[in-house]
């Protein structure tokens, strides 16, 4: 069993060519979603990487499948979109041994996008249930043992190619703060992601604002109209819709999620 391993998603490779565009040094693992089926491995420099490939469509099923290929002590979630520092796996090892009861630990990674930002962590702390959880996937480590003890898996709702567009990362984490995982954030960076690339975010549109609803009453379904409330406000100078409009969207993502009703049957109203 390896100390270390990359578990990354990613879609229609041919090759183990992202090894080099990733800047991977350590053992991986690669969900690959494409055409076909098959399994294949390649050996790098003192390290290995096996490539899952399968015409399973989302991310969260495509991390789940990454999960059950894992087998290192310390596994890393990663999209294929970020080229890590040269010293990102001395960070994540560096860090679980300072933190010998963490179950899970978040880093930064910095942005290649300049009109997309990516919310900072500016101290070591540990994370507590009601904290706020701005964090992607990319950016989570954590002990495999305690995610199988946890019995801790990626939603398949939402996310790219799910009906809803994101979240699955954030509920992920909320899921392991329910379970009893300690999670601890640090201030180290990993690496840097471009999001030139990214399909799921369209700007803040009816898209957007109908995957938050649902967000929100996955998450929270007791106070989920706060919250709608709260973003709907928050985002007051990010979109061309109106407040009204804003609420409308994120009333129907959270019926949508209430009642699992495709996002056509519920919009086609909406939609000139």
């Amino acid at each position: 069993m390896s100390d270390f391993e990359v578990l990354c998603v990613t879609m229609h490779q041919n090759d183990f060519s992202k090894i080099e565009e990733m800047n991977i040094s350590s053992d991986v693992v690669f969900a690959n979603q494409a055409d076909r089926v098959e399994y294949s491995e390649h050996s790098f420099s003192d390290y290995s990487a096996r490539m899952i490939t399968t015409n399973t469509k989302g991310v969260g099923k495509n991390r789940n499948i990454a999960l059950l290929y894992a087998k290192a002590d310390i596994c890393l979630f990663a999209d294929d979109d970020i080229r890590y520092n040269d010293n990102y796996k001395d960070i994540v090892l560096n860090a679980f041994s300072q933190h010998k009861n963490a179950d899970i630990i978040i880093f930064n990674i910095h942005s290649g996008t300049p009109d997309r930002k990516i919310t900072q962590i500016k101290k070591n702390h540990r994370m507590r249930r009601f904290g706020r959880n701005p964090f992607g996937g990319p950016r989570i480590a954590f002990r495999l043992s305690s995610v199988a003890r946890k019995n801790l898996w990626f939603t398949t709702l939402f996310g790219g190619g799910a009906l809803f567009p994101s979240g699955e990362d954030s509920l992920f984490i909320l899921d392991a703060l329910r379970s009893g995982c300690k999670i601890y954030l640090c201030t180290e960076v990993l690496g840097t992601v471009s999001f030139d690339s990214t399909s799921w975010f369209t700007g803040y549109d009816e898209n957007f604002f109908f995957g938050k609803g649902a967000f929100y009453s996955a998450c929270h379904p007791k106070t989920k109209k706060i919250w709608m409330l709260y973003f709907a406000l928050r985002t007051h100078r990010r979109s061309k819709l109106n407040f009204a409009q804003k609420l409308e969207w994120l009333r129907l993502g959270g019926k949508s999620f209430s009642s699992l009703t495709g996002f056509d049957k519920l919009s086609q109203n909406y939609i000139g």
